[in-house]
């Protein structure tokens, strides 16, 4: 039998924020290796582009300090190193929740990454079981898992976190679409974390020629987006 417990507004707070910060280390190693294969390519400036769609404050003055920073500096919110922590903080108090097999994906990534840190090993591509462990981990949640609602408000924060990154990296509409109905699913049974009003400006803006004329060139609907989408859930 599947169970459903009551859940803690702070442990559903954490669970939604593991699932966001899981996503966001998965999606920024995926951009920072597309990132890093160009400039490897001749084109030193693409990281400017990287931190600036972050709306971060660039404290890395070339494209070496830059690639180590957003990988293992730990003062930097927007590095993998800063994500791991605080996935791996919310994780070992949600142990009961998620499971210990299911943390333990959590720590080896973040293990993993100290030990590179640790060498300065600049490579990127070196990290690669760090994205073999991230999908393990949301492999883990679906096997092991067995509460709902935890399933759920896990996979809301991930939802939410790949949209923020997709609308940010200006991917292709039908992206953000497939994650936004996907995010709006989840959100059917859980009338109370939703803020409904926010969803209807956002079912607005999510339109399909909206998105295509304004998403790049217009930051003004950027940010109404991301500002709309980071208001959504209550927690």
């Amino acid at each position: 039998m599947i169970t459903c417990n009551t859940i803690s507004a702070s442990k559903a707070n954490r669970l939604y924020w593991l699932g966001r910060y899981t996503e966001r280390v998965y999606i920024s190693l995926h951009l920072l290796r597309r990132y890093y294969d160009k400039m490897i390519d001749g084109e030193p400036k693409e990281y400017e582009e990287y931190y600036q769609k972050l709306d971060a404050n660039n404290p890395y003055p070339d494209k070496e300090s830059f690639r180590l920073g957003y990988m293992y500096d730990e003062k930097n919110p927007c590095s993998l190193i800063s994500g791991l922590t605080a996935a791996n903080d919310n994780a070992i108090v949600l142990r009961e929740e998620i499971m210990s097999e299911t943390l333990s994906y959590v720590e080896l990534s973040l293990n993993y990454l100290r030990k590179s840190a640790e060498k300065k090993d600049a490579n990127i591509t070196d990290l690669q079981p760090i994205t073999d462990y991230l999908l393990a981990f949301w492999g883990s949640v679906d096997e092991r898992v067995f509460d709902e609602r935890v399933r759920n408000i896990l996979k809301i924060g991930k939802l939410v976190e790949n949209i923020d990154m997709h609308v940010r990296f200006d991917y292709p509409y039908f992206r953000i679409e497939e994650a936004y109905e996907c995010l709006k699913k989840c959100g059917e049974g859980e009338e109370e974390l939703f803020d409904r009003m926010i969803e209807k400006h956002l079912d607005e803006l999510l339109d399909e020629d909206l998105y295509n004329l304004y998403h790049v060139n217009n930051a003004e609907y950027k940010t109404k987006v991301l500002k709309y989408l980071n208001h959504l859930v209550l927690l």
